[in-house]
C-alpha cells in the first residue's frame, strides 16, 4: 500500500480536472468573499495539492500560500508554477500538514478545497487546522472549506465500487463506511496504462455533524459561521452531498 497522495500524484491532475470544475468552485469562493464585502489579497491554500485552485487565483491576481503534506502533490505544484515565470513571485509552498504548518506572516483569506478537511479523523486535529488557521488569518478574515457529509459518505459511497479512467490510468474505487466512526476508507486501485506497476493508495474521510464543526470553529474564536449546500448560497441540508463552511475571524 502506498501513501495516500504519492504514486498518484503523477495522475492526479489529468483525473481530477476530468471530475472536477474547477474554475466554478474557485469562482463560487470568490463570490463568497464577494457576498461578505471582502477584498482579500493574500490567499492561504490549505492542502492545496498540485496548485490546480491556487494557480486560477494566482492568474485573477491574488498572492497564494499553498501548505501541503505530500511531497510528491507539491513537486507537480512547482513544476506547473515554473511555466508561469510572471506568477513565481506571487505563491509560497509550504511542505507540511494542515495541523501543524507555520507562516511568517498572516493572510486575508484561507480556503481548502475538494473535501480535504474530511481526511482529519479526529476532532482534536480539526481544532489544531482551524486554531493555526485562525493565528494567521488577520482581523476580518474569512475562511472557507468544502466537506463531504455524513449522508453521502454513508449513502452514496457506502459500500460501494465505482471504475473510474482517464486517459493515462484506469482506477477502481473501492469503498467501506464504518457507521460507528462515521469514517469511509477507500482503497485506491490504479492500473497506469504506461506499464508502470499496479499500486494502491488508501485514503480515509470522515463525516461530522454540522454541529460539531461550528463548535471546534467556535471554540478556536472564530464568530460568524455560516453553511451553505455547496456551490449555492441556500442552507446546507441533512441530506446535502457536500456543504461549504465559511467562518469569519
Amino acid at each position: 500500500m502506498e501513501r495516500c497522495f504519492s504514486k498518484f500524484a503523477q495522475f492526479y491532475d489529468e483525473f481530477m480536472l476530468k471530475l472536477v470544475d474547477y474554475k466554478n468552485w474557485v469562482g463560487y469562493v470568490i463570490s463568497i468573499w464577494n457576498f461578505f464585502n471582502l477584498k482579500p489579497k493574500v490567499v492561504l491554500d490549505l492542502a492545496c495539492g498540485t496548485g490546480i485552485p491556487s494557480i486560477i487565483l494566482l492568474k485573477k491576481g491574488y498572492q497564494i500560500i499553498g501548505v501541503d503534506k505530500s511531497k510528491e502533490m507539491l513537486e507537480v505544484f512547482k513544476r506547473k508554477i515554473e511555466s508561469y515565470p510572471d506568477l513565481k513571485n506571487k505563491v509560497i509552498i509550504i511542505e507540511s500538514d494542515i495541523t501543524n504548518f507555520n507562516l511568517d506572516t498572516q493572510v486575508d483569506a484561507c480556503v481548502s478545497f475538494y473535501d480535504s478537511i474530511n481526511y482529519l479523523l479526529k476532532e482534536e486535529d480539526l481544532e489544531k487546522c482551524f486554531s493555526l488557521v485562525y493565528k494567521f488569518l488577520k482581523e476580518k478574515g474569512i475562511f472557507s472549506f468544502d466537506m463531504n457529509t455524513i449522508f453521502v459518505l454513508e449513502n452514496f459511497w457506502a459500500n460501494n465500487k465505482f471504475v473510474r479512467e482517464s486517459k493515462n490510468i484506469k482506477t477502481i474505487w473501492e469503498n467501506q463506511f464504518d457507521k460507528k466512526l462515521k469514517i469511509s476508507t477507500l482503497y485506491l486501485k490504479c492500473y497506469p496504462k504506461n506499464k508502470q506497476e499496479f499500486f494502491t493508495e488508501i485514503h480515509q474521510e470522515r463525516g461530522y455533524e454540522y454541529k460539531t464543526i461550528i463548535k471546534i470553529l467556535k471554540k478556536v474564536g472564530f464568530k460568524k459561521i455560516k453553511i451553505f449546500q455547496h456551490l449555492t448560497f441556500l442552507p446546507a441540508k441533512k441530506d446535502s452531498l457536500r456543504v461549504m463552511f465559511v467562518a469569519l475571524k
